[in-house]
């Protein structure tokens, strides 16, 4: 089971990274889920390095490393975003 800490880290990137993946759909519906993995959660590692860097401390006292906290989202954005990739192409 993921521990409430990932979550919130994943509901603060996945904040940042909705309206950038948004803004790349308005080219295309089928680009939304592509960028919800790229770009999108790419700018939403930047927002939070930016504005909640201090917060890394937390994570780093439960163990996790920012690289294993990116690695875990971006696994958790691609199972959102495989079915919507499917269901695009339809």
């Amino acid at each position: 089971m993921i521990p409430k800490a990932f979550w919130n880290y994943f509901l603060t990137i996945n904040l940042f990274n909705f309206p950038a993946s948004a803004l790349v759909a308005i080219s295309g519906l089928q680009w939304f889920p592509i960028s919800f993995c790229t770009f999108g959660l790419g700018m939403g590692l930047l927002a939070y390095h930016t504005f909640y860097k201090q917060q890394y401390y937390f994570y780093y006292n439960l163990g996790y490393t920012r690289t294993r906290l990116a690695v875990m989202v971006f696994i958790c954005n691609l199972v959102i975003a495989i079915p919507l990739i499917i269901l695009l192409s339809l």
